[in-house]
């Protein structure tokens, strides 16, 4: 990646119990562009420390020492990526733990559900910290009530060679908070334009490099009857904010993503951050955006796209897996790089955003922390690696999983690609996720999108945001490197 930085907050403001349970009802968007997060903390002198030794002997197929006979307790969101990985990785660690007994559970309401644990005392050993209700990461490890999972990665792996050894490069970086690493982000996501590549084939349509050369298809798709976008405005209008974003950044290099992520006073009058705007303006206008956004979910617009009545969507890699028995047969689901905005572009088209996302915890007052630590060994085996890949068509973050056929998937395979073709050439941007910045994104670009405001008026909403941010000494700020 051409800037590997960590998540690493300045000093907080002390905090208490109250501070927990006010922030309960906090949302914000997370890393896959259709999360949202809630509050957390708490009191534990243990929070922020290393997970103790389990009390088991401990060596190479056990290294943290669990004992072989603890329960596990696992908590996952059972979202896009469903839950069957998780219960497959706790069939393959009782094979390493016979006497054990993983109660592997899944729920889409992470906070409503694990907050009265951690506030109890009694959280899980590992959960999967995801989704429109998920608890607010700073909060906890503010409040002390994380450990940190250092010991996981100079484990050895179920494959041989150390944890750390198996995994893509950069990984780790989200997980990492004032230098200690606190969650483990399980799956790699790509972001890109999805289409349908027999549909495009069946049109004698080229695939588009360029912003133009994505008006051009647009006014095509038009004279066909068709839109070129979908958008569910109810709740992910944003993916379009990704999509522009993106845009600017390879126009203007990393300095544009660097000024969003530092809350600078002038981050949306960038030039390139302009003229990204002003193109999805011009998409506006020209009526490419299909009509009724305003009052649907993302979900329902990625059926209106599969169903022939758009053209292209932006979204993460986890776009097959989601429209799973959605999408027909011979669709051929493919992504593609965002556009250039133009010939001088600082990053080239193969350019990509591109992070690990779906984050664990081990809780600091877990009763088997060393379980969750070996739940996570296991989940990081190339077996349930591949696994995930093959039950969901996203890639996770170890290394050489994804086969030659992509398991028959072309968006798997499109992904793969992608990656490959990036190269060193790979960013992204954390400033909505870091500052609760998704249900305010969402309304903005609803509004934009649904032809309301302009190109100059959502940014300047949108700095406003940002500076009140900035400007608001109780809100922790993000070093950005």
């Amino acid at each position: 990646m051409n800037e590997n930085h960590s998540i690493t907050p300045a000093e907080r403001l002390g905090a208490s119990r109250r501070r927990f349970l006010a922030l309960a009802g906090t949302s914000v968007s997370a890393a896959t562009l259709a999360a949202c997060a809630g509050g957390g903390g708490g009191d534990s002198a243990t929070g922020g420390a290393a997970v103790s030794d389990g009390g088991g002997t401990k060596s190479d197929t056990n290294p943290f020492g669990v004992k072989d006979d603890a329960a596990v307790d696992v908590v996952i969101f059972d979202g896009g990526y469903g839950d069957q990985y998780a219960k497959d990785a706790g069939v393959a660690y009782k094979k390493l733990h016979p006497k054990s007994d993983p109660q592997v559970t899944s729920t889409v309401n992470i906070q409503p559900d694990l907050q009265p644990r951690f506030i109890g005392g009694t959280p899980p050993d590992l959960f999967d910290n995801t989704g429109a209700q998920s608890l607010n990461t700073s909060a906890l490890i503010t409040e002390k009530r994380l450990a940190t999972i250092d010991a996981l990665l100079k484990a050895p792996s179920v494959d041989g060679g150390t944890v750390e050894e198996t995994l893509l490069p950069g990984v780790t970086s989200p997980g990492t908070y004032s230098g200690k690493f606190y969650a483990l982000n399980y799956v790699y996501t790509v972001y890109a334009l999805w289409y349908s590549a027999s549909q495009f084939a069946e049109k004698g349509w080229s695939v588009p490099k360029t912003w133009d050369e994505v008006m051009s298809l647009g006014e095509s798709a038009k004279g066909a009857g068709l839109a070129l976008f979908p958008w569910g405005g109810q709740n992910a209008s944003n993916y379009y904010q990704e999509l522009a974003i993106t845009m600017a950044i390879k126009q203007g290099g990393e300095d544009v993503r660097k000024n969003l992520d530092k809350l600078d006073a002038k981050a949306f009058e960038q030039p390139a951050i302009v003229d990204a705007y002003k193109g999805i303006e011009d998409a506006v206008k020209a009526g490419y955006f299909l009509a009724g956004g305003a009052g649907i979910k993302h979900t329902e617009a990625q059926s209106q796209w599969v169903s022939g009545k758009a053209v292209m969507y932006p979204s993460g890699s986890w776009i097959e897996n989601e429209q799973r028995g959605i999408t027909p047969d011979g669709y051929q689901m493919t992504g593609i790089p965002v556009p250039t905005l133009a010939a001088d572009s600082k990053l080239p088209y193969e350019a990509i955003h591109s992070a690990a996302g779906e984050p664990f915890f081990v809780p600091a007052d877990a009763k088997n922390g060393p379980g969750g630590l070996e739940f996570l060994r296991v989940m990081l085996s190339k077996e349930q690696a591949q696994n995930f890949t093959k039950l969901t068509s996203s890639p996770t973050i170890v290394k050489d999983t994804i086969p030659d056929d992509a398991f028959g998937s072309t968006a798997l395979a499109s992904t793969n690609a992608m990656i490959k073709a990036a190269g060193d050439d790979v960013f992204t941007f954390s400033f909505v996720d870091w500052y609760n910045l998704g249900p305010d994104t969402v309304k903005l670009w609803t509004s934009f999108l649904n032809g309301d405001i302009g190109a100059d008026e959502v940014r300047e909403k949108s700095q406003g945001l940002i500076d009140k941010i900035r400007e608001d000494d109780k809100v922790e700020k993000f070093d950005v490197k």
